[in-house]
């Protein structure tokens, strides 16, 4: 059973225990010698660690994803916790507990039904027709659920893809009423939809992290790729609905800069990217809050993805 856990170590602490790999990087010395930089993952976060001893024979002894034994000591290295490991051993299955290294909501289960059924509110034929196209495909159901949204900076834990959904889902409905004349079908379909491609641009096992589609083809066009096949399998949808809900998913990470290969030219596009980056930020910067404070700190470190440091307005 594990016992230590990265959320909860201290500097000083002398480390035995099992974790996920998540990055193990092997770099020159200013000598010429070997260094394996890793980060070590489990259900509470993640620490840095470093072995200066045998670097090359060990890094190949496990890949990125393994769970591997460390043992080493807690020490400090630039205000941030570091590992300096003694040993790492890879560990085989059946030898630690799923449950210590990934993170899932306690709720899932709740959220999965709430969400579903919201998207079951669908009136418009076509699109109702093609969410049901969506939940008959029981395995893709699955994946979705149990996917995660990011890798690092929000929702980045399985099941965050549906939870991130579920939570547009709400934003949307809001919106909706404060203006009525939103296609609140066409944005329903839309949420459900536009990171659909996600539960296979990234592995959703014990380490989140993407896949050769993900680094090749990305998300929104294989998203797209998905949700044609379904259509193709309904005789009669209508191209106009086709092209404004390709358009949504397509153009939601609302700048050009940010991926998308095309920006939102229609309301329901342009709500739909609000919608989605105000989520992501949101449970990103509540993240940052939580572990700042965990740290007794009011300001967070600085932070390159946001080019900037979040105050958590004290305790």
């Amino acid at each position: 059973m594990k016992k230590q856990f990265a959320g909860s170590l201290q500097e000083g602490d002398v480390l035995n225990d099992y974790f996920v790999a998540a990055r193990k990087d092997l770099r020159d010395t200013q000598s010429g010698s070997k260094f394996l930089g890793m980060v070590l993952k489990d259900r509470t976060g993640e620490v840095g660690a470093i072995l200066w001893t045998n670097a090359a024979s060990v890094a190949r002894q496990f890949e990125v994803g393994d769970v591997v034994n460390v043992r080493g000591t807690v020490t400090t290295y630039q205000d941030k916790l570091q590992v300096r490991i003694e040993q790492v051993l890879p560990m085989r299955s059946g030898e630690f507990e799923t449950v210590d290294l990934v993170y899932i909501p306690d709720n899932i289960a709740d959220i999965r039904k709430h969400f579903f059924d919201l998207i079951g509110t669908v009136k418009n034929e076509w699109l109702k027709k093609l969410v049901e196209c969506f939940f008959k495909d029981k395995e893709l159901v699955d994946r979705f659920a149990a996917a995660a949204a990011g890798k690092k900076w929000h929702h980045s834990y399985r099941g965050g893809l549906l939870q991130h959904c579920y939570e547009i889902a709400q934003i949307v409905e809001g919106v909706c009423k404060v203006f009525p004349k939103l296609d609140r079908d066409m944005l329903m379909a839309a949420v459900l939809f536009h990171d659909l491609g996600k539960v296979y641009e990234m592995s959703h096992d014990l380490n989140v992290d993407y896949t050769d589609a993900g680094k090749l083809v990305g998300h929104l066009v294989i998203g797209t790729h998905i949700v044609q096949k379904m259509i193709d399998t309904i005789d009669g949808f209508p191209e106009p609905i086709r092209l404004q809900l390709f358009h949504c998913i397509l153009s939601h990470h609302g700048e050009l800069v940010n991926g998308s290969p095309i920006v939102p030219k229609t309301l329901e596009a342009l709500v739909l990217f609000h919608c989605d980056n105000l989520d992501a930020q949101v449970d990103a910067w509540s993240r940052v809050v939580e572990e700042t404070r965990d740290k007794d700190q009011q300001w967070s470190d600085y932070i390159t993805t946001i080019a900037r440091q979040i105050w958590t307005k004290g305790a």
